[in-house]
């Protein structure tokens, strides 16, 4: 039970500030109505980052095998999470459905983006834990 908290809690989080993010910072890097693609690789870096310093300090907590698991757990639900998201129709040209399947690669893509950062800080950190 604690691992599946300790899961929810990283992914709430997670999914709460790229929430606000989106909402909140898209729209001002993008005034004109055109792609911001700065607002996204600021996203994608502070993904990156987040699952690399997250894995590394519960990695001297709780030990590698348990972050890595835990990262690889919340970069699951996320990219899921993501992709559902994405899919939700804002105008009538594509279904819920065909945003689905337009948009599946964004499913590796954004796991990779968090769960291989987090491997590496898990590892890290289990090397700098002090037993």
């Amino acid at each position: 039970m604690r691992h599946l908290i300790a899961i929810v809690v990283r992914l709430a989080v997670l999914g709460l500030a790229l929430t606000a993010y989106t909402w909140l910072v898209v729209p001002l890097t993008s005034a004109s109505g055109d792609a911001s693609i700065g607002a996204g690789l600021l996203a994608f870096a502070a993904l990156f980052v987040v699952g690399f310093v997250g894995a590394l300090v519960d990695a001297r907590r709780e030990g590698a095998r348990t972050a890595a698991g835990w990262w690889v757990a919340v970069a699951a639900g996320l990219a899921v999470g993501w992709w559902i998201a994405l899919a939700v129709p804002r105008d009538s040209s594509m279904s819920f459905g065909e945003l689905l399947v337009a948009d599946v690669g964004t499913v590796p893509f954004t796991f990779g983006l968090v769960a291989f950062p987090a491997v590496a800080g898990a590892m890290l950190g289990q090397g700098l834990r002090r037993d």
